[in-house]
């Protein structure tokens, strides 16, 4: 389904809500507490923290209440922005599809944030992703391979290219999609360089 002819295309860049490492690195930072910025970078694939669940629960009530709907919302396999797209997204959107190509790049000093799961674990832990979610953008051993289980955080699943070797090709891709209201969720890293901006 293309756009009109005419049509105007409209994005939206929604950064995931608050996760599990996220007090943490903000603490540990602030602090300048390397012991929180390792407990926070040690958690793999974190989930979101109840203020994340709540964040996205006032975006969807605030969508609501404008009438908005969506033709397409993209998501990265990260729980953190699985769970906002569901939260914020679920019966307001058309379709959903899921991409790794929006991922930050998995620095090792970076940690278990960085990284996911296989996608055969994301469909476990996220039963919903079965329900029409296209998962076909995932291709382990390709553009999601398993790291080394070595680093912080352990074994965790990362796209094997840096986000700047990405972010011609994302911006091609979403371009290209033939829908007039589109979400990207996603991770704030990621938009900064995609879209020139300090979010």
């Amino acid at each position: 389904a293309a756009p009109a002819s005419g049509a105007r295309r409209t994005m939206w860049f929604v950064r995931h809500g608050e996760a599990e490492h996220n007090p943490f690195i903000v603490k540990g930072k602030k602090d300048g507490d390397e012991g929180l910025l390792r407990r926070g970078r040690s958690i793999l694939d974190p989930s979101l923290t109840p203020t994340g669940r709540e964040q996205a629960a006032e975006l969807r009530r605030s969508l609501e209440a404008s009438g908005a709907r969506f033709d397409l919302v993209v998501t990265t396999p990260l729980s953190r922005a699985v769970e906002t797209a569901d939260l914020a997204f679920r019966g307001l959107a058309d379709r959903f599809i899921v991409t790794p190509e929006a991922t930050e790049t998995a620095e090792e000093r970076l940690g278990g944030p960085q990284r996911g799961v296989s996608t055969r674990a994301l469909l476990g832990k996220f039963p919903f992703l079965r329900e029409g979610w296209d998962l076909t953008a995932m291709r382990e051993g390709d553009n999601w391979v398993l790291g080394s289980a070595d680093v912080l955080g352990g074994a965790g699943y990362y796209h094997p290219l840096a986000v700047e070797a990405r972010l011609e090709p994302l911006r091609h891709w979403l371009k290209g999609l033939p829908f007039e209201r589109v979400v990207v969720v996603g991770h704030s890293n990621v938009f900064d360089r995609l879209l020139g901006l300090q979010m």
